[in-house]
């Protein structure tokens, strides 16, 4: 199929954004003000994974004929881009790119939205084995059960009184993981699973963009630590620390098979 002018528009816009946001959080003085040492060796561990997200999302749409596989590749991207920059727009102080976080956040917002009512309308091959399909469904449902019991085990204990869940949003505000987690991501990767284990025929594709921005964001996650150590900084590793590494590799994994069965239906 020809891939739109809008989409190589969009990368582009993208992409020019995330190269300032990156760059004003890793070369400016005080890009993350108020937020924990560790926290900001997170977040320029992240800004370096946005660049080579940013590569990657002009590198996809470049090619005039767009191929299925490459359509999904670059939406998973963007999931990501728009996962990560609504935290960046609610849960850090806002700094002189803010706008830039706007700007970022709704254009790839609306391109992610377009491209996957695109995916909507497209015929997808349904011959990829049970195995792989109700493999792939489980495994979403039990990450997003996983995450979802892992926060609620934080906040359910301050529902009923206890201490204040850690971490916290900046002034007490909700931590803005815990709100898009619990709103957004994981009854969405759970939807998914359910979509594969009934047969329908958009739980492949939806699964491989699921899994392409699980996978770009947990490597992000893990970017902060490295970063952390390369500089000296302190290494801060969360209680998702252990299911994130894990999930990282058996989601890489999954991508691979769904990569080759996708590519060999449409063959």
């Amino acid at each position: 199929m020809t891939r739109a002018q809008v989409m190589l528009g969009a990368s582009y816009l993208v992409a020019i954004c995330i190269l300032a946001a990156s760059a004003y959080g890793l070369l400016a003085d005080e890009p993350y003000r108020d937020l924990p040492e560790a926290t900001v060796f997170a977040a320029q561990g992240q800004d370096v994974v946005s660049l080579l997200v940013a590569v990657g999302l002009v590198f996809l749409a470049l090619p005039a004929r767009l191929t299925p596989t490459r359509l999904l590749a670059w939406l998973g991207l963007l999931a990501y881009v728009v996962y990560s920059y609504a935290i960046y727009l609610i849960g850090v102080p806002m700094n002189q790119v803010f706008l830039v976080y706007v700007v970022l956040e709704s254009v790839a917002g609306a391109a992610l939205l377009a491209g996957l009512w695109r995916l909507a309308s497209m015929r997808w091959p349904t011959t990829a084995s049970t195995r792989l399909r109700h493999g792939t469904g489980w495994m979403l449902i039990v990450v997003a059960v996983l995450f979802a019991g892992l926060w609620l085990s934080t906040l359910l204990p301050y529902a009923f009184g206890g201490s204040p869940p850690e971490p916290e949003g900046l002034g007490g505000a909700p931590y803005p993981v815990f709100v898009l987690d619990l709103v957004v991501v994981l009854p969405a990767i759970a939807a998914v699973g359910v979509m594969l284990l009934r047969g329908h025929r958009l739980g492949p594709p939806l699964a491989v963009v699921a899994l392409i921005k699980i996978v770009t964001l947990f490597v992000a996650l893990w970017a902060g630590p490295a970063y952390a150590l390369a500089t000296d900084g302190p290494v801060d590793l969360g209680p998702d620390a252990g299911p994130t590494l894990l999930l990282l590799v058996v989601s890489s994994w999954l991508v691979t098979r769904w990569w080759r069965a996708l590519t060999e239906e449409s063959s």
